[in-house]
């Protein structure tokens, strides 16, 4: 008895762990999506269309070795 509860907790924590792996990547994927596309190929430290300086600066800050240049 014991072993099945064992099973059971294991598998439900397993799942919640794929759903929120999901979810992450769903949400987390769209929004880098969003960013590298709208970078400006011939200034990537100017804020593009849609995002204050603010918020591509905190973007950048995120990556920063895809912003070397950007982040000094």
């Amino acid at each position: 008895m014991d072993k099945e509860k064992l099973v059971l907790a294991i598998l439900v924590v397993l799942v919640i762990g794929a759903l929120a792996w999901t979810l992450y990547s769903t949400f987390y994927g769209a929004d880098y999506k969003k960013a590298i596309s709208a970078e400006d190929k011939n200034d990537l430290c100017k804020a593009p269309e849609g995002y204050t300086q603010q918020e591509w600066e905190e973007h950048m800050s995120h990556h920063p070795d895809g912003y070397k240049e950007c982040l000094s």
